[in-house]
This record gives C-alpha cells, sequence and structure tokens, in this order.
C-alpha cells in the first residue's frame, strides 16, 4: 500500500472497532468477550470445517458473499430476501465483470508460485505480512495452504455489517461502498492508503474486516467465526482508564477462522490495527515478540511504501529477519542491500525499474545493479506492486537456513 501520508505527515489515527459475530434475531448470541489469542503451536488445527452445521457461521459466510456479489447458499431468510432483490443482482453483475479480470491475474499468481515457492508442510506455516491492510487475495492466492496468517497495519479492525438493520436503499449503499473498497485492489493490485483512510470508515463498510471477509468470499471460503482479539489485557484496560498516558492508536485485533470448500481443516487469520513505528512499539513492547513467534514463517510483503528502508521500522525489519525463513516481495521490502548483507539467498524475477515518482526514495542502485548483471531472470507473468503496468513488475524471494 501507498503509505508516507499516513506514517510521514501524522494523519490522524481512529479507534479500531472490535470485530464480533453477527446477531440477528433467532439466531442472536451473547457478546463475545476478546479472546486470548493462541500461542503459536500449530499453525493449521485439523478438525472439520463445520460449513453446513454452525448457523453463525452461515450467517457470516452469506454476509460475507452478498458482500462480493457471490450467490449465497440458500436457508437464511434475510440472506435469501437481501439476494432476490434487484439491487443486489445488479451489484453481482459489477462485480463479477471485474472478478473475472482479477481471477485470471491470481491464476498466473497460483500457477507462478507452484513452480518457484515451494514450501514444505505448508499447513504448519505462519504467514507473516506487515503494512498488509485488508489484502487477503494476494496472500491467499500466493500462500493458499498457510495455516495462520498474521497482517497488521494501521487501518481499523471494524466488524460486518448488521443487515437486520439496515433498509433497502442502506443496504444498497452498503454494496457500493464495498465497491468502491475494492476498485484499486482489483485494478492495480495494491490498495492506496489515502484513498482507504476514507473508503474503510465510511457509514458502512467499516475497518478492514468486512473486505476481508469479502476477499474470503471471492475466493470461496467459509467463515466459521470472526471474534476480537485482545494479545495484553492489562495493557488494554491500562491505556483505556482516565488521564493515563496512551498511545496516539491503540492495538486492536480480530481473529477470522475459515476453511476452503470441502476442507478438512480450518485456517486462521488474526488481523492487527496498530501503528509499527518504533516509537509507538513502545507502548506494546511484546507485540513484534508474539508475531515473531509463529514459526516456521514466511513474510510477504508488497507496495509498502519503502516503510522498512526507515529506521522508523527497524523492530518489524528485524523481527521478520530473525523469524521468517522464507520472504517473497516487491522491491518495497527488506531493502536488497540487507538481505545480501545477512546472507539470505536470492533469486530475482521480474524487471526492476525505478519507484514511482512519488516513492522516489525508495530507489535501490543496488538492486538494478543486481538485475542488470543477471541478465537472465525469470518473467513475472502478473502484476506485482507499484510498478503494475507494461511489464515492468518486480519481485524477489529470498531464503535462509535458520541458524
Amino acid at each position: 500500500m501507498i503509505r508516507p501520508f499516513l506514517h510521514r505527515s501524522g494523519a490522524a489515527l481512529l479507534t479500531c472497532l472490535l470485530a464480533a459475530l453477527i446477531l440477528n434475531g433467532p439466531l442472536r448470541a451473547a457478546a463475545a468477550e476478546p479472546a486470548e489469542a493462541a500461542g503459536p503451536g500449530n499453525a493449521g488445527q485439523s478438525g472439520q470445517a463445520a460449513a453446513t452445521t454452525d448457523p453463525a457461521g452461515n450467517r457470516l459466510t452469506g454476509t460475507a458473499r452478498l458482500l462480493a456479489g457471490v450467490d449465497p447458499a440458500p436457508g437464511d431468510p434475510l440472506i435469501d430476501r437481501l439476494a432476490a432483490l434487484d439491487v443486489w443482482k445488479q451489484h453481482r453483475a459489477q462485480m463479477q465483470a471485474q472478478w473475472t479480470q482479477v481471477q485470471a491475474r491470481l491464476q498466473a499468481m497460483s500457477q507462478w508460485r507452484s513452480q518457484e515457492v515451494r514450501l514444505e508442510e505448508a499447513d504448519a506455516r505462519t504467514l507473516l505480512y506487515p503494512f498488509s491492510g485488508p489484502d487477503f487475495l494476494n496472500a491467499h492466492s500466493m500462500f493458499p495452504s498457510h495455516g495462520r496468517y498474521v497482517f497488521f497495519s494501521l487501518e481499523n479492525c471494524g466488524t460486518l455489517p448488521d443487515l437486520e438493520a439496515l433498509s433497502q436503499r442502506q443496504f444498497s449503499e452498503l454494496l457500493e461502498s464495498m465497491r468502491e473498497a475494492l476498485r484499486d485492489i482489483f485494478e492495480r493490485n495494491y490498495f492506496i492508503t489515502d484513498y482507504m483512510s476514507k473508503q474503510l470508515n465510511g457509514r458502512w463498510v467499516k475497518g478492514s474486516v468486512p473486505v476481508i471477509a469479502a476477499m474470503m468470499a471471492l475466493t470461496d471460503q467459509h467463515i466459521l467465526r470472526i471474534e476480537p482479539v485482545d494479545l495484553f489485557p492489562e495493557l488494554t484496560r491500562a491505556y483505556t482508564e482516565p488521564g493515563a498516558a496512551r498511545p496516539r492508536k491503540l492495538l486492536r485485533g480480530a481473529r477470522i477462522e475459515f476453511a476452503g470448500a470441502g476442507a478438512a481443516r480450518t485456517q486462521s487469520l488474526y488481523y492487527f490495527s496498530l501503528d509499527a513505528t518504533d516509537k509507538a512499539l513502545a507502548f506494546y513492547p511484546e507485540f513484534m515478540h508474539w508475531v515473531g513467534q509463529n514459526q516456521p514463517a514466511t513474510a510477504f510483503l508488497k507496495s509498502a511504501s519503502y516503510l522498512l528502508h526507515d529506521n522508523q521500522f527497524s523492530q518489524t525489519r528485524q523481527m521478520l529477519l530473525d523469524s521468517a525463513d522464507t520472504l517473497v516481495q516487491d522491491d518495497t521490502g527488506v531493502p536488497y542491500r540487507t538481505l545480501r548483507s545477512a546472507g539470505w539467498q536470492i533469486k530475482l524475477y521480474g524487471n526492476y525499474d525505478r519507484p514511482i515518482r512519488s516513492l522516489s526514495y525508495g530507489f535501490q542502485p543496488d538492486l538494478m545493479s543486481a538485475y542488470t548483471q543477471v541478465h537472465t531472470t525469470t518473467p513475472l507473468p502478473f502484476p506485482f506492486g507499484y510498478q503494475w503496468r507494461n511489464g515492468k513488475a518486480s519481485l524477489i524471494v529470498a531464503t535462509r537456513e535458520h541458524s
């Protein structure tokens, strides 16, 4: 994502809404207490995905499919009624027209990954995705079998909308807002942070969770559970006391449990909203330790505004270098020189070009030289990062042996 606006100009930070289960009529349940996050353990939990017997999960999945313009399974009267509306059928047509093009891109990515990034026992691995925003599409297309995903970025967590409470006009506005929130990732394959600050903080689409849920629906995932996660409840209590010293942005988290169609195991995605600058992490000194203990780990970085080239994010950079044994990124991730000096094995793909004008400070002469010297870089058959036009995208795969 393009992020200099947020980290370089000190834009106002918003409090994250806790993710919660959809509450509705006969399916209404007591509000969930924030869950303590599971330890690293086994990333993927074996077990039957209760896709046909979990009413709450069916409502969550039905809501996500409506947002995504995907036909929901019949049987929920509310979901059935909304899916029969002309406004939703129009939304479906618009989404499907765009999705056809996006699918071709993701399929190319998946085919490339199957040849170039082969990871043993992927279901026991965790994907670490800093500065992710709600980008489930790229993470899942590149690493579909990882048992656990850990995302963190500035964008608020949010929650799925309560469809029961919406009028038909409001439902129409919700669908329009969802199309707007997905526009850039569909067209460019990355989010633009300045736009997201509005798109994910509107009246109807609130935070990253509804966008992640829609992306899960587009990739035929069944959502079993969405729950808030509080890694450090004692700090949460301390920072919410009147007059207490507190970070400008409080750490908030959500956990989404999901399963692919016909899958015999579930996967989990943790999404954390926080300011990951070193200065702000002083308020949460154990956060990077918690993220980094999820091993074995793959790191994924794209469209990250070269934040890891900046010493303001040294803790995030060091956590990735210490915790991951495989890193897949564009040129905006960990600097090439850092990977070389740390002894990582590096393979280059695509074509390296100078950064886009607004991010010119990210130019890496040594990376340009490396591409020039190789001469035989493997082509990249899909757009990736800011250079999404004209086949100029670059991608780096770096690996290392654990010491």
